[in-house]
């Protein structure tokens, strides 16, 4: 869905806008305070929107416990076919119009009661045109637990996650993730493009919320490309497979808690394309994938060492990251690797290759530090 081109009509009649007003969570939460980052110039609309809903649901629920005839979805039904046919010239002189029209016939099977309920949520809707406090709190405020990281650079941005997973996130491209993974699941935003190398850990998936899409994994290497104003959210895999639905999936809940994966599964080479203008969500494969994400130095290598100096290994692993590893070379001209690091975040391969030659090693900021006594 590309909401930057949404006015207020169209924010009221979309479920997903809608769910987060009424029942925000930390997903919903996240995801639209990143795009009012991103898109500040909505945030009047948005505010304006979300008023309305809660106006609504609230007339609904009252209403509904007087007359059987009203249910909340009944209500959102006919304001979405009806309601915003005929834009308004200005929202003060003819919203009244507007509603009169849309609602004659509803009005009609339903009771007098109703259509004074809507009459009264046009009163409040003309009156709240000024975001309310509430609103405000709720997408201005980020939880102190929750890092973020921005890259306004030309070159990838090496991020490393609590649990060792590795993210090198894009140009342009935001990352927003917990300060610990505490809990059952493993959960990030992405606003842009970045390529994730996930720690294993079936027991605790892994999730990426990335416009209207959530990608939930156990443990692989893949890109995902979702740039606000673009009509596509693309997820390609590179190794492992992930499993891709939308956030408005009615079974999303039971999806994200089972330890399997379930939705459109993707295998290595496979790359799911959601169009957002259409809600349409397709897998392709092979030659057929036309979508290529930026191809990066850490997606060509394999990782793959025979018996290779250790000095050699920290070499293709820094210019892969775009990290400095800092190193005596002098003092690991005796040391050699023979090992398959190809499926395993930067932490990991770091882990491994230290583990092997006996050396320590410190992971910093914007560097790594390897420190030796030398091999035999």
């Amino acid at each position: 869905m590309n909401y930057q081109q949404f006015n207020k009509e169209d924010f009221i009649s979309d479920s997903f806008f809608r769910q987060w007003v009424k029942h925000p969570d930390n997903e919903s939460n996240l995801f639209w305070e990143n795009f009012l980052k991103t898109n500040p110039g909505q945030a009047d609309t948005i505010y304006q929107a979300a008023e309305i809903v809660r106006n609504i649901s609230a007339a609904a629920a009252n209403l509904s416990e007087k007359s059987s005839f009203v249910e909340e979805e009944d209500l959102w039904e006919s304001i979405k076919k009806q309601a915003f046919e005929t834009e308004s010239e200005t929202e003060e002189t003819s919203a009244p119009n507007i509603w009169w029209r849309g609602w004659s016939t509803f009005a009609a099977a339903a009771s007098v009661m109703l259509m004074l309920g809507i009459l009264g949520w046009v009163y409040l809707n003309r009156r709240t045109s000024e975001p309310t406090q509430v609103m405000k709190e709720l997408v201005a405020k980020t939880p102190s637990r929750y890092i973020q990281e921005f890259n306004d650079a030309e070159k990838p941005k090496l991020v490393i996650l609590p649990d060792g997973s590795s993210v090198l996130l894009q140009k342009d491209s935001r990352l927003t993730y917990a300060r610990k993974f505490d809990g059952e699941k493993r959960e990030v935003y992405l606003v842009g493009e970045a390529y994730f190398e996930v720690s294993k850990n079936p027991q605790q998936p892994f999730f990426v919320y990335a416009n209207e899409l959530v990608t939930k994994v156990l443990g692989t290497s893949f890109n995902i490309k979702a740039y606000s104003e673009e009509n596509d959210v693309v997820v390609t895999v590179r190794t492992g497979k992930v499993a891709v639905f939308h956030q408005a999936d009615p079974q999303k809940e039971e999806k994200k808690n089972s330890l399997s994966l379930d939705g459109l599964v993707l295998l290595p080479h496979q790359q799911a394309v959601f169009a957002r203008q259409e809600l349409r969500l397709s897998k392709t494969s092979g030659e057929t994938v036309i979508n290529l994400p930026k191809i990066l130095p850490v997606q060509i290598s394999t990782f793959i060492y025979d018996a290779v100096p250790a000095s050699e290994v920290f070499k293709e692993l820094s210019t892969a990251y775009g990290i400095e590893i800092v190193y005596d070379e002098g003092v690991l001209k005796s040391c050699r690797l023979t090992a398959d690091l190809s499926d395993e975040p930067l932490s990991k391969k770091i882990e491994i290759v230290c583990k092997s030659i006996e050396a320590n090693y410190d992971i910093q900021s914007n560097r790594i530090v390897v420190s030796s006594l030398g091999c035999q």
